[in-house]
């Protein structure tokens, strides 16, 4: 059926102002596999808008030739209110404006929502069981509180997605090369992704915390039968999450937006929502060699003092631990004594540095994926603010 295209209507925050929420809807309500993606939660990180807007005149082929299989939502931008979040000719767009936090963090745990909702014990039948509970998550999330349009947007994001297979949420690091977050029960979709998008660095975590928009709908599944919910134990992991890192904050072009598109395209023959004979305009994948790394084997190299940080290595660079990845300039010391070495506590690859070369103490420099897990990373406070 053709695509449905919704203008969601969120509600003013001052008077003369209006906002929307676009929705492109693909596919027939209710099929399966959905897929769900979406650009710019982080209102102040575009390549995704830019990859969405190639991904789209995929999708419309796909539906004119009858490709379509599953049910396809996309969410061109996801954060209105962030992308109106401009102070001096500049656009935050991370931390909301009413003091709410990130808006990638601190997403519900629905997992106890949804346990004390179910009624009575689940059947023991996979495919049922997992309806079951989706049509409950749904149940749970129209009552989710609206009050404020950080609350309405949060809601409206949620009830498009919390009940997909497959949640995309299209983001991008300071500058950095292509990478994404999955978890590790869902290791061979994140390394199916990561082939059709030619990415090299997968971060998998068995529990990230911090709440982001991607994994709340993912840990349900397995949180119930933590919760003590009767057949819970039997349930699969039927949502996969990704945050996917469109590489840095100015890597925008077309070409670029229509490469990741193509990957995308191709993840949704893979996941069997569009036609393998659609995702023949996708061409085929990039070369990648494709690892695996864990979260909590990542190192954050931080800055132990104010000043201006120039790279030592290029991005993609294999290091060893105790190198100097960066090296820190303090212009208010004297020559000979303004100059400190930073170095990688990690044996790894350098994957992402802060686009922001002037840091403060403790700022994020350089992220290094390696082997070994760090004594420093725990579970649950894995992602940075």
């Amino acid at each position: 059926m053709p695509r449905r295209t919704e203008c969601l209507a969120l509600v003013s925050p001052t008077p003369g102002v209006a906002r929307e929420l676009v929705v492109h809807r693909y596919g027939e309500p209710g099929a399966r596999p959905k897929i769900y993606l979406q650009a710019a939660l982080h209102a102040d990180e575009w390549p995704g808008l830019m990859a969405l807007h190639h991904l789209l005149p995929h999708l419309d082929a796909a539906d004119a030739a009858g490709a379509i299989r599953g049910e396809v939502v996309v969410v061109p931008y996801a954060n209105p209110l962030g992308m109106d979040h401009r102070v001096g000719g500049t656009i935050s767009g991370r931390f909301a404006y009413d003091g709410s936090g990130n808006y990638n963090r601190d997403w519900p745990d629905f997992a106890p929502l949804v346990a004390e909702r179910l009624n009575g014990p689940l059947s023991g039948n996979a495919e049922a069981d997992v309806e079951r509970v989706r049509a409950t998550l749904r149940e749970v999330v129209a009552e989710l509180p609206a009050r404020t349009p950080v609350m309405q947007l949060r809601q409206a994001l949620v009830s498009l997605s919390v009940d997909a297979d497959a949640i995309l949420d299209l983001h991008c690091d300071g500058e950095s090369e292509l990478h994404l977050y999955a978890n590790q029960r869902r290791a061979e979709t994140a390394t199916g992704l990561a082939e059709d998008l030619g990415i090299e660095v997968v971060l998998l975590e068995e529990e990230a915390g911090g709440g982001a928009f991607d994994t709340a709908p993912v840990e349900l599944w397995w949180k119930l039968a933590e919760l003590g919910v009767d057949g819970a134990a039997g349930l699969p992991v039927a949502c996969f999450g990704a945050t996917v890192e469109l590489r840095g904050k100015t890597d925008i072009s077309d070409a670029l937006g229509a490469r990741d598109a193509a990957g995308l395209l191709r993840f949704l023959v893979r996941m069997g929502a569009v036609d393998a004979s659609a995702g023949e305009a996708a061409g085929p994948a990039p070369r990648a060699e494709v690892t695996a790394y864990r979260l909590d084997a990542v190192d954050t190299i931080n800055a132990p003092i104010a000043g201006l940080y120039a790279i030592s290595h290029p991005l993609g660079t294999h290091v060893e631990k105790g190198e100097t990845v960066a090296v820190l300039i303090d212009p208010a010391k004297p020559p000979g004594a303004n100059r400190i070495e930073v170095a990688s506590g990690q044996t790894g690859r350098l994957f992402a540095i802060n686009e922001h070369h002037l840091v403060q103490p403790g700022d994020r420099i350089a992220k290094v994926a390696g082997a070994e897990p760090l004594s420093y990373r725990k579970p649950g406070k894995l992602l940075e603010d």
